[in-house]
């Protein structure tokens, strides 16, 4: 008796996705995709936005690194640009010194000033960064480079 096989009566399936399947792999991909893209888009952002708050800071510090030693500070405001994105404001006050041991402070020929500066940039809405400082300046600084030019 011959055998026959039973795969040949039964019609043979087709390997393969099916349409549902291929349609809900292309949603996942699609999804995750979006996920990605806001995911690249907010770094993006963040990166900006941490070198923009980087650039201010070295701006800063070349605004307040040569206050008090170039020249006498003196209380007030000044404003100024670094660049065309980049403007600053600069506000020093003197600050009053107390001291709790009963040292006579105020007979120290030091002053000691607060430096507030404010570095802003970028369209609306401006972004600003704030830096204050103490610096302490010798206030017989004038006399002496008069006695040393001469």
């Amino acid at each position: 008796m011959p055998m026959t096989s039973r795969s040949a009566s039964v019609p043979a399936r087709q390997g393969g996705f099916t349409l549902i399947e291929v349609m809900a792999a292309f949603a996942v991909f699609a999804l995750m995709f979006g996920v990605v893209l806001q995911i690249l888009s907010t770094s993006l952002s963040n990166t900006r936005r941490a070198g923009d708050f980087t650039q201010a800071a070295l701006w800063a510090q070349s605004k307040l690194d040569p206050a008090g030693i170039e020249t006498m500070l003196e209380p007030g405001r000044t404003s100024g640009s670094f660049d065309d994105r980049f403007s600053w404001t600069l506000e020093v006050s003197e600050e009053m010194v107390f001291d709790e041991r009963g040292l006579d402070v105020m007979d120290l020929p030091v002053a000691l000033y607060r430096l507030d500066l404010t570095v802003t940039w970028g369209e609306r809405p401006q972004r600003e960064a704030h830096f204050s400082t103490l610096r302490s300046v010798d206030i017989n600084w004038e006399e002496r480079e008069r006695m040393m030019l001469e």
